[in-house]
């Protein structure tokens, strides 16, 4: 995606950000009052400058509404600048650009690596048949992804098929189906399920018949 599209988009507040912002507190290194912060900035639809009104509206001690302004300001999120009103008169406001830029190359950063994942299934599938896969074929496996079948469990139905010698998309595709069926999602409910099932046929093995082939 175009990267000032997508700024655009998040600008537009068309990408939910306040989520977004959540699930990368830990990578961008905010605390919670600067999370609060910026989602209370974002939410504005003028960001004049005003901690007094931010500490009353989020029930923060000045000290602390000041040293998150500043520690966004050392961490590159936000800018203060000075500019004029729609009255001419001069007023400081937040600008949010940096965020949006931060923003953008993280969701750029992770898209990339989703559709470098995506190929590396295709490429994992024509290594193990030892072939080009067809049009057809690469639908097929865009599908999967579609229909919620993650990348990893993917490539455990690849594994499995190769196990039982089977280089077919129609074999993996049903291998995923009935996993889908008893509510297995991940590589390590497919181990499970393998570690019970490998018990359930001990149990059922039939050890008198074993006996009496070598007798004979």
């Amino acid at each position: 995606m175009n990267q000032v599209k997508l700024k655009e988009l998040i600008k537009e507040k068309k990408v939910t950000i306040p989520l977004y912002l959540l699930k990368i507190l830990k990578k961008i290194d905010l605390s919670t009052s600067e999370v609060l912060l910026l989602l209370y900035l974002y939410d504005k639809d003028h960001f004049v400058f005003d901690p007094t009104l931010i500490a009353n509206d989020l029930n923060m001690e000045m000290l602390d509404v000041m040293e998150s302004i500043s520690n966004l300001g050392d961490k590159g999120l936000v800018n203060v600048l000075t500019r004029k009103n729609e009255n001419g008169i001069m007023e400081e406001v937040f600008d949010l650009t940096p965020l949006f830029d931060k923003l953008t190359l993280n969701l750029i950063k992770e898209l990339n690596s989703k559709e470098e994942e995506e190929l590396n299934i295709h490429n994992l599938i024509e290594n193990e048949f030892n072939r080009r896969l067809t049009p057809l074929e690469h639908e097929m496996i865009d599908d999967w992804n579609n229909n919620g079948y993650s990348n990893e469990l993917v490539k455990e139905a690849v594994k499995e098929a190769s196990i039982h010698g089977v280089a077919n998309l129609r074999y993996i595709d049903t291998i995923l189906n009935e996993w889908s069926k008893k509510g297995i999602k991940t590589p390590s409910e497919v181990t499970r399920n393998n570690e019970k099932k490998d018990k359930v046929e001990i149990i059922n093995y039939d050890w008198l018949d074993e006996d009496d082939e070598e007798e004979i």
